[in-house]
């Protein structure tokens, strides 16, 4: 399986604006875009793949819900959990922004989460 994450930034803005993630099961002879929550636009800012499973694959959205807002509580962050290798994923909603996320070295079903605060959260991930 190939996944891929393209997003479309818009200069004068200063940000994404939309992202899609892409899977292939054939080698990347075709792709489907993947609708991670169906009828709503969803910015994936990241993803990431355990290096003891594969077949675990976790993305991250850390945006705003309105361009005017700026606040903590208006952020939409979520984590999108698959143990499939993307064909699905389930929403994790979140309390904190995200800068880098690794699954933990001997616990899969866990990840290890650094905020831009330099704290280091452990999340059970609902693997």
């Amino acid at each position: 399986v190939i996944l891929i994450l393209t997003k479309y930034y818009h200069t004068d803005m200063g940000k994404v604006l939309e992202s899609s993630l892409w899977r292939s099961s054939d080698f990347g002879t075709l792709y489907t875009k993947l609708n991670l929550q169906p009828g709503i636009a969803t910015v994936i800012d990241n993803f990431y793949i355990c290096s003891t499973n594969k077949k675990k694959v976790c993305g991250i959205k850390n945006h705003f819900c309105s361009a005017e807002s700026s606040s903590h509580n208006d952020r939409d962050q979520s984590l999108f959990i698959s143990t499939d290798e993307g064909a699905t994923f389930q929403k994790q909603p979140i309390t904190f922004f995200v800068e880098t996320l690794l699954f933990h070295p001997k616990e899969e079903d866990k990840v290890l989460a650094y905020t831009k605060e330099g704290k280091v959260r452990l999340e059970d991930s609902a693997f």
